[in-house]
């Protein structure tokens, strides 16, 4: 246990805390509470070192038991969410997505250059994870391919089978009239209707109907239509197997979809761990962050795009641009492509003010404009292009 005075913690004039599990941040070094320590105000910290050396698993667990607030630089002053509008790093859910961000993630902690050493979310570890998704994926994705092709040998047997059995059906209406009576029941007819059913299912049975009909009446077989009753053995016998095979492998690409959810949902607790061991490594505002293909945490959230951007001309070779502030901006970048001059959008200027004068342009040229907010976090969404034609 330790003991907190009330400057540094607020509430209480002293508070007791269990030190097995609670961690802070002390200016921008990473830190855990330890028995062993140097003394900030009335708080004993530990820097955690780059090789914990028999600590457990459990510190890098998210465990907050405080926040700790103090406004004295250098001093305690870290809590669960610092202030409003700050960058996150949400997990992404889809496939292509989360395999993406564990690639970028696998290639950063290899890079002995950014001296990010993960003890637990090991390069290993995150590519490991990202083989189990990549072969759980291409299994899913090719069991898919053996059902689509066995779901199109079940059906080349269906549009077999109803010939089989519109025919037959027709060559009995001589003696058991042209629409719908009793008599047909022996062939599997019923409800009224002389429709040939569509589905496995309700093809089986019938078509054991016919068997046992043409075993009772071998003189209704019409041998040359090939309408026996050993052809409706045979044809019972392949759609029974085609059907239970497409069973089979639906039942099989289930499966294989639930390996493949969990190898996701593996590698997305990846990326979690790994953010939350960066979070004990790098300060929220290190850059290091963007190697791994993440925000920075302590960064200011983006600005909002760009509203309606208006630009007119002013003269012969200039032009005058307005916009409205868009949320979270603390100033503007101005980007101009002439056609047929510029490959992409050149930046011109990076005013603080909602407007712009650009002047020099060349002449009968059709100009490309756009603005961006820019802010801590980086730059916004551009707004949409406006194109002026010079005289």
């Amino acid at each position: 246990m330790f003991e907190a005075d009330s400057d540094v913690l607020g509430g209480a004039s002293r508070r007791k805390f269990n030190v097995s599990s609670l961690k802070f941040k002390v200016g921008t070094a990473n830190a855990v509470v330890s028995r062993n320590a140097e003394r900030i105000g009335s708080v004993k910290v530990a820097r955690m070192p780059l090789e914990p050396a028999g600590m457990k698993p459990a510190l890098y667990e998210e465990t907050e038991l405080f926040s700790v607030f103090s406004s004295a630089p250098g001093r305690c002053a870290y809590s669960k969410k610092e202030k409003d509008n700050v960058m996150e790093n949400p997990v992404a859910t889809s496939i292509p997505d989360v395999m993406a961000s564990a690639a970028k993630m696998k290639s950063a902690a290899e890079n002995p250059d950014l001296g990010v050493p993960l003890v637990v979310n090991t390069a290993v570890n995150i590519g490991t994870d990202a083989d189990a998704l990549t072969t759980t994926r291409n299994n899913h994705e090719q069991g898919k391919v053996v059902l689509a092709n066995s779901r199109a040998v079940l059906l080349s047997i269906i549009i077999t089978v109803r010939v089989f059995l519109a025919l037959g059906r027709d060559m009995m209406k001589p003696f058991f009239g042209n629409l719908y009576t009793e008599a047909f029941d022996i062939l599997g007819f019923s409800n009224g209707k002389l429709q040939v059913p569509f589905t496995a299912e309700e093809l089986l049975p019938m078509l054991q109907a016919y068997k046992a009909f043409y075993v009772a009446n071998p003189l209704r077989e019409n041998v040359p239509s090939n309408l026996t009753a050993a052809q409706a053995q045979v044809l019972y016998d392949q759609l029974n197997v085609a059907s239970n095979n497409v069973s089979f492998k639906r039942a099989q690409v289930l499966g294989l979809k639930d390996v493949r959810d969990g190898a996701t949902v593996q590698l997305r607790k990846r990326i979690r761990d790994v953010i939350k061991e960066l979070e004990m490594r790098l300060d929220p505002l290190d850059s290091r962050w963007i190697a791994f293909g993440l925000n920075r945490p302590g960064a200011q959230e983006t600005p909002d795009g760009v509203g309606q951007l208006t630009a007119v001309l002013i003269g012969p070779n200039a032009a005058a641009l307005k916009w409205p502030a868009p949320a979270r901006a603390e100033f503007y970048h101005v980007f101009r492509r002439i056609q047929g001059v510029d490959a992409e959008m050149v930046l011109i200027g990076s005013p603080a003010d909602l407007d712009f004068n650009i002047e020099n342009l060349p002449s009968n040229a059709h100009v490309d404009l756009a603005v961006a907010a820019v802010n801590s976090g980086g730059e916004g969404p551009r707004s949409e292009v406006v194109t002026i034609i010079t005289h």
